[in-house]
């Protein structure tokens, strides 16, 4: 097993981790998988989250990490549509990206890649 340390501020890097596998398990199907990795490519860290639930079309999509956007407003009682806003701002101050690829019906899988030497 690889084991990656990253340097950086335990909770500024937890609100990227909570935010981020809450909506994988928020928004998968009953019965459904979550998976995680975590790899080092060259100087960053590359964490996946891989979700099988609903997926999301590409307007969702192009709108995620806007501040109080919730593109299922089914589960709007559990959040207020700030937790993508904040992992992306946390990801920038570590000069890094988060993408993420969807499709409906087919689950959503997030890349968060941080450089090493950030703090």
């Amino acid at each position: 097993m690889e084991e990656i340390t990253f340097p950086g501020n335990a909770n500024l890097l937890d609100a990227i981790w909570k935010n981020l596998i809450d909506n994988a398990v928020k928004y998968s199907l009953q019965g459904g998988a979550v998976k995680l990795y975590l790899t080092q490519q060259d100087n960053q860290a590359l964490f996946i989250i891989q979700d099988d639930g609903l997926g999301m079309d590409q307007h969702t999509k192009s709108h995620i990490f806007e501040r109080f956007y919730q593109g299922d407003t089914s589960h709007a009682p559990q959040g207020h549509g700030l937790g993508l806003a904040l992992v992306k701002r946390v990801v920038e101050l570590y000069h890094g990206t988060i993408t993420v690829e969807s499709n409906p019906g087919q689950g959503s899988t997030f890349f968060v890649q941080l450089p090493f030497g950030t703090k």
